[in-house]
């Protein structure tokens, strides 16, 4: 089983528009409606991923009024299923508006709940007590405002053995979880470079970087234009990627993670095919203008993904 962590999510709302005018009304092409947060963004690709039968992985979030009840409906409809602690405050929404004639996004995202102690108390004692040995417990994103800096090495001293950790965040939150050793860690190259503090602006400086951390079995590293550095176990090697008219990247880093993580539950480790899959759905993500992938550009694109080894 996959436990996603999503303290606060929103309802998302991407408004499609073209030329975009100040002081007029401005009347969209399309709007779209999703549920937002990393971990909803990890579950579609686990659901574009699964076979016939349900996916094996649930979401842990917090969810309060009509908004909440909405996204739990989104939810029930794409066969997401969650594991919902009730807050008093309605879901916040975060509105992203897309100019598709020049490019431009614009983001207005609203602010979330106040986190208590006593409601991160109930949230954990929620997540714990779903989780069993052999599972892959799932953080992706900043912790939210209110959870202490070393939240997931807290968890982890809690968790069932053989409970697989795996890890995207940045910051202070980041080099904490390093304490709780995750079995996956998935980062771009700013974040490696506020972790270490070293130069990261080389294929090889990265790949050194990672050789030190021989803790982590997995660890992989984005670098946007340049691609994707990974260290598997001992296999170190970089991907790169066709260039594309991107649309919309926002998302792609998670489904990214949403790759690695359907390896890691049903083949029990991640290896080369996964990452280059992982690559993929990021890359294909970037061709629509919501957070969505056509399969046949997956499959495109895996075809064109260029792997060597450091």
């Amino acid at each position: 089983m996959i436990h996603l962590v999503c303290p606060n999510p929103a309802l998302d709302r991407t408004i499609l528009l073209h030329d975009l005018k100040e002081d007029l009304v401005n009347r969209p092409d399309a709007v779209h409606e999703n549920a937002g947060g990393k971990s909803f963004n990890v579950a579609y690709v686990l659901n574009c991923e699964k076979d016939k039968e349900q996916g094996n992985f649930c979401i842990h979030t917090m969810l309060g009024g009509k908004m909440g009840e909405y996204i739990e409906q989104l939810n029930k409809e794409n066969s997401i299923p969650l594991v919902v602690t009730r807050v008093v405050k309605n879901t916040r929404t975060c509105t992203i508006t897309i100019d598709t004639e020049t490019g431009k996004t614009y983001l207005v995202y609203e602010k979330g709940f106040d986190l208590d102690e006593k409601l991160l108390d109930t949230f954990t004692a929620n997540l714990l007590k779903s989780i069993k040995p052999g599972d892959n417990v799932v953080f992706s994103g900043s912790l939210m405002k209110g959870m202490p800096d070393d939240y997931i090495a807290q968890i982890s001293r809690l968790l069932p053995q053989n409970v697989n950790l795996v890890v995207d965040t940045s910051g202070t939150a980041l080099q904490a979880a390093f304490l709780a050793r995750p079995k996956v860690v998935k980062i771009n190259d700013e974040e490696l470079t506020d972790l270490t503090g070293k130069p990261t602006d080389t294929v090889e400086q990265v790949a050194n970087i990672l050789k030190e951390y021989a803790e982590i079995p997995y660890f992989i590293v984005t670098m946007g234009s340049k691609g994707v550095v990974a260290r598997l176990q001992d296999d170190l090697f970089q991907l790169t990627f066709p260039k594309i008219q991107v649309k919309n990247p926002i998302a792609s880093g998670d489904f990214f993670l949403g790759s690695l993580c359907h390896s890691l539950e049903n083949k029990g480790f991640i290896d080369r095919e996964a990452v280059i899959r992982a690559c993929a759905y990021a890359t294909a993500n970037c061709l629509q203008w919501i957070p969505k992938v056509d399969k046949e550009d997956v499959k495109h694109i895996i075809q064109e993904i260029q792997l060597r080894s450091l």
